[in-house]
């Protein structure tokens, strides 16, 4: 995948099928249109192309309304990157672009640049200087223009439109059964582990405590988790949340490896929440924290052996981690 960020003297030198959006999360949505517009890239012999952002737009117009983001800057490039596309581009969001009108941004972006022969766009798209720019602008240029629009159903579960914001909720509310289902894959959160207070050591279970890199934690509370180390993905409890047994004071993320002694500490870990166990609870002492912790792993155990009689017994599915 070509990855583009200085669009000032960028032009794609063949017709291309592009989409263009936030892709924050890379949802099941997302990875429609991504798909199609793959698949008609191909079949037409243009080039796929992806149009993002860099800042998030609200950051700049309203940044007390800019969201917090469900995949960071990395994660957002990776996951772009598994749909096979040809080319992303990164457009720098700043006051210039933010003042261009929709008809504009056809013209002097997507045709003159980008030489769009097929556009694909979610049937409430809207884009330009004060969202000027619509599936019916789009249309009404496309034949002075010479491009084609497809437009792409919305993605319904539960009755609902798959969307990044309502899966931001539904991870702080904890609900991440169901957010995992609407992402098509694991949420997932990465960073450095640093020195706790090494009282899990002594008294519990050793822990692994992670400083994230995401904008997003699931709502306080234990989960399954599958911790990722050095590339090799290990079963854990991981929880989230401020300790009350202890006199926790901030909000931590620490995670248990199940069944398995690490020698030394890795300096990094992803950490993707598979299943939501319960609250967290204050308990009247170390004692009951720890016998707590020991039904929570032994709920956790059963949970990958009865993942693992699924996945025996069931068709191979893909999962992008």
């Amino acid at each position: 995948m070509e990855i583009v960020h200085d669009t000032k003297t960028y032009r794609s030198t063949s017709r291309t099928s592009i989409t263009i959006g936030n892709f924050d999360g890379i949802h099941l949505g997302h990875k429609k249109i991504l798909s199609e517009l793959v698949n008609t890239a191909r079949e037409s012999g243009t080039r796929s192309v992806v149009v993002t952002f860099s800042p998030h737009p609200l950051k700049i117009l309203r940044p007390e309304k800019a969201p917090r983001l469900i995949t960071t800057h990395k994660e957002k490039l990776d996951l772009i990157g598994f749909s096979e596309i040809d080319t992303l581009i990164i457009l720098k969001f700043d006051q210039e672009l933010s003042r261009l009108s929709g008809e504009s941004f056809v013209r002097k972006i997507l045709v003159e640049k980008l030489r769009v022969k097929h556009m694909f766009v979610g049937e409430n798209f809207v884009f330009g200087h004060r969202r000027s720019g619509d599936v019916t602008l789009l249309r009404s240029l496309s034949r002075e223009l010479d491009y084609t629009v497809h437009t792409v159903p919305e993605v319904i579960v539960r009755g609902s439109r798959v969307s990044s914001t309502w899966i931001r909720e539904l991870i702080q509310s904890g609900r991440i059964g169901l957010a995992n289902r609407l992402l098509g894959r694991y949420y997932s959160v990465s960073g450095e582990i640093v020195p706790g207070r090494g009282l899990g050591q002594k008294f519990l279970f050793p822990t692994l405590n992670l400083k994230l890199h995401n904008e997003i934690i699931p709502h306080p509370g234990v989960y399954v988790t599958l911790t990722t180390i050095h590339g090799k993905q290990q079963p854990s409890v991981t929880n989230v949340g401020w300790r009350p047994t202890v006199g926790g004071k901030d909000l931590t993320v620490e995670s248990h490896i199940l069944g398995t002694e690490l020698v030394e500490t890795p300096s990094h870990m992803e950490l993707a929440f598979l299943h939501r166990l319960r609250d967290e609870h204050k308990f009247d002492s170390l004692a009951a924290l720890r016998e707590q912790i020991e039904k929570d792993c032994q709920r956790a155990s059963r949970f990958f052996r009865l993942m693992e009689r699924l996945r025996k017994t069931s068709h191979p599915v893909q999962v992008i981690h």
